[in-house]
C-alpha cells in the first residue's frame, strides 16, 4: 500500500512540477539557472519517499563550466540527482524526450539541449555544434553516459558523446556518482533508505583529440564504477545503523 501511495504521488508531483516549469519557463525562457531552480522543486519529493539524499561534498569546479557525468539508474534519478545539481547548467537530453507532453517544451525552455544520438555518422559533428553553444553560453553541462537506465544491471558501457564534447570544448570532465538504488532503496518501507552522492576529482581534457574519446569514456567508467562499490557499502551501513519500521 505504501509503495502505491508513492507511486501515485511521485507522478502527480512530477507533473505538477513539469506543468509548473512550463508556465515559469514562459516568462524567462532559456535563462541559465532555470533548470537549478526547477531541479530543486524535483527533490523536495525525497522525505516523502522516505528517501534521505546525503552529498558528501560539493563540486570541485564550483558554478565553473564543466561536463558532468552521472550514473543512469530508474525513475528516482529525476528526483535524487536533481538534489546534487549544480548551478549554471544545462541537461543533455535525447530527441525523443520532446515530444512527451508538457515536459518535452517544458525541458527546453528551461534551457536545456536535445541531440539526436541515432545518427552515429554525426556525432562528432554533433557534439561540435553542441560544444560552440556551451562557449557561447559559457554554462555547464549534464549528461548520463549511458544513455539509457540501467535498471539494477549495473553501470552500462559508456557512449561517446560526453567526453566528445568536453574534449572540443575544452572543459574538464566532472563525474558524479550516486549510490545503487536497487541496493539501497526499498519504498515498500517508511525509511526507504539512504541515497549517497559524490563528486570525483575533475579530468582535465587539455590535449586530447578524437583519438582520445574511446579511452577516457573507459577510464571514466571503471573509476565510477569503483565509486559507487564504496558508496554501496557506505549506504548499507547507514541503513543498518537506523532502526527498521
Amino acid at each position: 500500500m505504501l509503495f502505491f501511495l508513492r507511486a501515485v504521488y511521485l507522478t502527480a508531483h512530477f507533473l505538477i512540477v513539469c506543468v509548473f516549469a512550463l508556465l515559469f519557463c514562459l516568462l524567462r525562457p532559456r535563462h541559465r539557472d532555470n533548470t537549478f531552480f526547477l531541479a530543486g522543486l524535483m527533490s523536495w519529493s525525497l522525505p516523502l519517499l522516505g528517501i534521505r539524499l546525503k552529498a558528501l561534498n560539493q563540486s570541485p569546479v564550483g558554478d565553473g563550466a564543466a561536463v558532468y557525468i552521472v550514473n543512469h539508474q530508474d525513475v528516482l534519478d529525476v528526483f535524487i540527482c536533481t538534489g546534487m545539481l549544480p548551478r549554471n547548467i544545462a541537461v543533455l537530453g535525447k530527441t525523443e524526450l520532446r515530444y512527451i507532453p508538457v515536459f518535452g517544451l517544458a525541458f527546453w525552455l528551461a534551457g536545456n539541449i536535445y541531440i539526436n544520438r541515432k545518427n552515429k555518422a554525426k556525432a562528432w559533428s554533433t557534439m561540435q555544434s553542441v560544444a560552440k553553444t556551451v562557449q557561447r553560453r559559457q554554462c555547464a553541462v549534464y549528461i548520463f553516459p549511458e544513455g539509457t537506465r540501467s535498471k539494477g544491471q549495473g553501470m552500462l558501457p559508456f557512449k561517446s558523446g560526453a567526453f566528445a564534447l568536453a574534449i572540443e570544448a575544452g572543459l574538464p570532465i566532472v563525474p558524479i556518482v550516486f549510490s545503487s538504488t536497487h541496493k539501497n532503496i526499498d519504498l515498500h518501507k517508511l525509511h526507504a533508505g539512504y541515497a549517497l552522492g559524490k563528486f570525483l576529482e575533475p579530468v582535465s581534457t587539455d590535449g586530447m583529440g578524437e583519438e582520445d574519446v574511446r579511452p577516457l569514456a573507459d577510464a571514466c567508467r571503471e573509476r565510477m564504477m569503483q565509486a559507487v562499490a564504496e558508496l554501496d557499502a557506505q549506504a548499507d551501513a547507514l541503513q543498518h545503523k537506523t532502526p527498521k519500521r
